[in-house]
């Protein structure tokens, strides 16, 4: 699970939001994304990746077009991720 700070937002870090989410989702689809999280103030942002370890977990994590801008970045390693599993949307007998 990293948790990752931001500085205040500039032209140029917004200019790499576009390419920054196309990279999460690419992320989310090889599975090695689990969830993605970013704060209303957009000073942080709280993922957890799958990697067999810490060093393979920063690796992906610097891969991040937003990486060159975090002002801190802290890796806390977890021995498991609960979410609550997607569903198919309910069916309707209409």
């Amino acid at each position: 699970m990293f948790h990752l700070e931001l500085p205040e937002l500039t032209n140029e870090i917004v200019a790499k939001i576009p390419m920054h989410r196309e990279h999460v989702n690419k992320l989310f689809m090889e599975k090695r994304l689990l969830s993605y999280s970013v704060s209303q103030t957009r000073k942080f942002i709280w993922c957890a990746l799958v990697a067999e370890d810490e060093q393979e977990a920063l690796e992906i994590a610097s891969q991040f077009p937003l990486y060159p801008f975090f002002t801190d970045i802290m890796c806390h390693p977890l021995l498991f991720h609960n979410t609550q599993p997607s569903s198919l949307p309910d069916i309707s007998l209409n």
